[in-house]
């Protein structure tokens, strides 16, 4: 799997007052499709916080906007990991849709993510994590 795609449809909840997407929820977008990303490689991030004690936190993120996206519009989100460390992984993600048979960019983002413990001192990823984000490139 080189990348994950979600399909979103966008909700009144979505919007502003003018039927436009909310810039902060593209970042619940894309979360939703990181998560999604690790759940289909057999991570679940719950269970590594418990039988590891490691939790994965966003350490910055970076989102340029292009398009505007509306209220009933069906967005795919689209992740790629771009580079995997030792502590981190950094992601490559856009949003788009489709219309009239032509692909439009909403956003790009960068984001980058590290594990910590419990007390939020940043850790290795395990190598089981790392290994199956490898094979899936």
């Amino acid at each position: 799997m080189n990348s994950k795609k979600i399909d979103i449809r966008v909700y009144y909840e979505d919007t502003d007052s003018g039927g436009i997407v909310y810039y902060a929820n593209y970042f619940k977008f894309t979360e939703r499709c990181r998560t999604e990303f690790l759940r289909d490689l057999g991570i679940s991030q719950s269970r590594i916080y418990e039988e590891l004690g490691i939790k994965f936190i966003v350490h910055s993120v970076s989102m340029n906007y292009h398009k505007p996206a509306y209220l009933d519009d069906c967005l795919t989100v689209e992740t790629f990991v771009e580079s995997l460390k030792n502590a981190s992984i950094q992601f490559y993600q856009k949003i788009y849709k489709k219309n009239n048979n032509e692909y439009v960019d909403i956003i790009s983002s960068m984001c980058k993510i590290v594990a910590i413990d419990n007390n939020s001192k940043i850790k290795p990823i395990p190598n089981l994590i790392s290994k199956k984000i490898m094979e899936a490139q």
